[in-house]
C-alpha cells in the first residue's frame, strides 16, 4: 500500500527539514549570512532556534 503525502504534507516536511539544517549550521557558527542563504529562513527566525 502506497499512501502519498499531501501538499501541504510535504511543504510541512520540507520547513522542518530546513529549520534542522539552520540549527546545525547556527550551532556550527557558521555565518548568518550563509545560513539565511541555504536555508531561505530569515535571520529572526534562524536566532530564535
Amino acid at each position: 500500500m502506497t499512501v502519498d503525502m499531501s501538499d501541504f504534507d510535504r511543504a510541512v516536511a520540507e520547513y522542518s527539514t530546513r529549520l534542522e539544517i539552520a540549527k546545525k549550521m547556527r550551532d556550527a557558527n557558521m555565518p548568518m549570512e550563509k545560513i539565511i542563504e541555504f536555508t531561505g529562513l530569515s535571520e529572526k527566525k534562524i536566532r530564535n532556534l
